[in-house]
């Protein structure tokens, strides 16, 4: 008995001490509760900025813009011509600067063919000639006296021209003429021994030796004028259109030709010769030729014949265009605005011309026109931005 009882009353500690195990949990549980209410941290509440997209931007400014061309080409001479022997022998004398990189005067003698059998010809030819001219004379006397004995005989007209003796005179004033033909073409043979130079030129090849038989036909040297200079230019077809022309179509304005020889670049200036009429169908491109001016006093007053040369020419005068930095402009020709509350919006514009570093704008813009330049990562018309630079031109 006393062993039941004492067994319920361990069994009643037991429970007792649960209880209070649980409920001391329970009181600490509440008790962090409690503290870490009373000291829980209060958020702080903050205005919130946004954040603008900073850009910079270019005013517009309208003015006239003078299309620049730039291009190059190789000068060259612009009269160049082959001298060939017109008549055969041997060759008795030569220019000494007739050698190849000489220069030659104009009208300088630069070959003598041996002209003994030209002299020749050209007396035999005067005698027959005195000859049928002589006898062209009595042939005129025999008319005459023709004429006066038919008159005495007071026939009236002859029946015939054979009794004036017509065809005879005929025949010896076509003998005389082909006789003077004869004597005028040795004439000319005797002249032809000498080879002149028609122009003061450089000598880029010569063929001739001192003792040498010349063959009719055969080049004697070839020659280009050295005062005379000119470079074709290529232009696209964009810079062909733009050229600066008179009321006539003719192409003008000031050309600018440079070019280095050794350390040093010179410039000459240059005027516009004559446009060729047909476009290149490989390259489409058109050529401009410009003639090269002296320029007096420089240790080269004209550039050397095959010097590669740049140019820069003067175009046609665009009026009242916008000139506005290159990397303004989107695809599809459009440009980004911002207006006096600092909100975007696109504006399509139409171009003009454009360059390395600009694009000149002939419709679109107006002056005042706050151009962005800033390329943003998705632009939305309406979007709010801030200029974070000073405004500069382009």
């Amino acid at each position: 008995m006393d062993d039941h009882r004492e067994i319920e009353r361990k069994t009643q500690l037991r429970a007792v001490i649960s209880f209070l195990i649980i409920l001391g949990v329970i009181i600490l549980t509440v008790i962090i509760l409690f503290i870490l209410v009373a000291n829980k941290r209060v958020a702080k509440e903050e205005e919130k900025v946004s954040i603008l997209p900073a850009i910079v931007a270019s005013t517009v400014t309208l003015a006239d813009y003078t299309i620049g061309i730039s291009t190059q080409g190789v000068v060259e001479s612009t009269r160049q011509t082959t001298l060939a022997a017109e008549v055969g022998g041997r060759v008795m004398e030569i220019s000494p600067n007739l050698k190849q990189g000489g220069t030659v005067s104009a009208g300088e003698r630069l070959v003598q063919i041996d002209p003994s059998d030209y002299r020749s010809a050209l007396a035999g030819a005067e005698v027959t000639l005195a000859e049928v001219a002589l006898a062209l004379e009595q042939e005129r006397a025999r008319v005459q006296q023709a004429q006066l004995d038919w008159k005495k005989l007071g026939q009236g007209n002859p029946a015939t021209p054979l009794v004036l003796r017509a065809p005879q005179l005929a025949a010896a004033e076509a003998r005389t003429a082909a006789a003077r033909e004869l004597v005028n073409r040795a004439q000319r043979d005797l002249e032809r021994t000498e080879i002149l130079a028609p122009f003061v030129a450089g000598v880029r090849l010569a063929n001739a030796e001192v003792g040498a038989v010349a063959a009719p036909g055969v080049m004697v040297a070839e020659l280009y004028a050295t005062d005379s200079l000119e470079v074709r230019l290529p232009l696209s077809l964009e810079d062909f259109g733009s050229l600066q022309r008179g009321g006539d179509g003719q192409v003008s304005g000031a050309v600018s030709i440079t070019g280095k020889i050794g350390t040093t670049t010179y410039t000459w200036q240059a005027t516009p010769s004559r446009l060729d009429p047909e476009i290149n169908r490989k390259t489409l491109s058109g050529n401009l030729f410009v003639k090269i001016q002296p320029t007096p006093g420089s240790l080269f007053p004209l550039p050397p014949i095959g010097l590669f040369v740049q140019a820069q020419l003067g175009g046609q005068t665009l009026r009242q265009v916008a000139e506005i930095p290159r990397r303004a402009i989107l695809e599809g020709s459009q440009v980004i605005l911002v207006d006096s509350h600092g909100k975007i919006t696109f504006r399509p514009i139409q171009i003009s011309r454009l360059t390395a570093e600009t694009a000149v704008i002939h419709s679109g813009l107006a002056a005042g026109d706050r151009i962005v330049l800033t390329r943003l990562t998705a632009p939305v018309a309406g979007m709010e931005v801030a200029i974070e630079t000073p405004e500069a031109g382009p």
